[in-house]
């Protein structure tokens, strides 16, 4: 992970690189906590170079072993706490970044995604998600096929740009599956096979021409915000009471 801020949103790392010219203040923000801290060494900027990914590197840099992949039958008791998000080919790693980061923001109980998806684990998810895959359970390269058998019985939500239901319609279920694909080739074949329900984040009239639909990343936040302020069962909000006339 690169970024002092990254850094320290993560687990114990098992090495730290921090630049010479500030490793005695990094070592004191970084190196906090009643464990010993990891080991941590001052490198210069031609080796900070050789390290890092970026064109500009950044004042830290940290090695984490990779967080193990839950057993798809403990998916079925997390999948009881919150929706299980699930990235259908999502290729560009800011859109997966940004998922991500949206599903540990509303409570996901785990996140898997599709084989041939981003790296959850790559530079640019992890820099996008911004520590979120220490956060929540993740199962990549895992059919939608796969998980559904792990939840009986499971609500599988589609988010589609056009046609669905509208998702402040759509009722709450639990166990339940939002299944998130990439902008312009939409859900996969695959992943329809096991939608239940297909919704669709309505938006407004006078964008008609002119936006078509949401990145994965926007439109997979705001189906979780909608999901997650809702109780299972529930459908649209009903409807606000008149406020009482003033007397008099």
């Amino acid at each position: 992970m690169e970024g002092a801020d990254l850094v320290a949103a993560g687990l114990r790392p098992q090495v730290i690189f921090v630049r010479e010219e500030r490793a005695e203040e990094l070592a004191v923000a970084l190196g906090g906590g009643d464990t010993p801290p990891p080991a941590m060494y001052p490198v210069d900027e031609r080796v900070a170079h050789r390290l890092s990914t970026l064109e500009t590197p950044p004042d830290a840099l940290a090695v984490f072993p990779l967080p193990e992949r839950p057993p798809l039958v403990s998916l079925r008791e997390r999948a009881a706490a919150g929706l299980v998000v699930y990235a259908d080919g999502i290729a560009d790693p800011g859109n997966m970044g940004t998922l991500l980061r949206a599903a540990v923001a509303f409570g996901a109980a785990a996140f898997a995604a599709a084989p041939g998806s981003a790296d959850l684990y790559g530079p640019k998810t992890v820099r996008a998600g911004m520590g979120a895959v220490f956060a929540v359970p993740l199962c990549p390269e895992l059919p939608l096929r796969e998980l559904v058998e792990q939840l009986p019985g499971a609500e599988v939500y589609g988010l589609a740009a056009h046609g669905g239901t509208p998702i402040g319609k759509a009722r709450r279920g639990t166990p339940a599956v939002l299944v998130v694909g990439a902008e312009r080739p939409g859900l996969s074949p695959e992943a329809l096979a096991c939608v239940t329900q297909l919704v669709t984040i309505p938006l407004a009239p006078a964008t008609a021409g002119a936006v078509e639909s949401l990145n994965a990343g926007v439109a997979g936040a705001i189906a979780l915000y909608e999901f997650s302020r809702r109780s299972a069962g529930a459908s649209e909000d009903p409807p606000r009471r008149s406020p009482a006339p003033e007397e008099g």
